[in-house]
């Protein structure tokens, strides 16, 4: 079982189920894995945001870049980056851009995107 932890700012849309795809600096699941959804692990505060587990249908290369978004396949996600980066959570594309910058320390993020839904 695979466990993903998100900060507060995406608690609510995941336990929504607005926000169902999380892009992480490696691949944490694979294809199949039941995932669990968490907020504030290793926290007095830590919850469970879904009481039924999700299944990872998607995990693909992503490259975040200043006026670049590099996906691994293409078929699986909306041409527009604006549109990619509203189904991760945020405004836009610019927005996406500057929180990973800001979290990570560069304008060059790579890493992996974990899509899911409930079976």
């Amino acid at each position: 079982m695979v466990a993903f932890n998100f900060a507060a700012e995406f608690a609510g849309p995941v336990e929504r189920r607005e926000k169902m795809q999380t892009i992480r600096q490696t691949r944490r699941a694979a294809v199949g894995d039941r995932i669990q959804l968490y907020t504030g692990q290793r926290t007095a505060d830590c919850r469970k945001l879904s009481a039924d587990d999700p299944v990872c249908i998607c995990v693909d290369y992503v490259a975040i870049r200043p006026d670049d978004l590099t996906v691994g396949d293409t078929s699986k996600h909306p041409r527009n980056r604006d549109d990619f980066a509203r189904a991760d959570g945020f405004k836009d594309y610019a927005d996406m851009h500057r929180w990973f910058s800001d979290r990570y320390g560069t304008d060059h993020f790579v890493g992996y995107l974990h899509r899911w839904e409930w079976k």
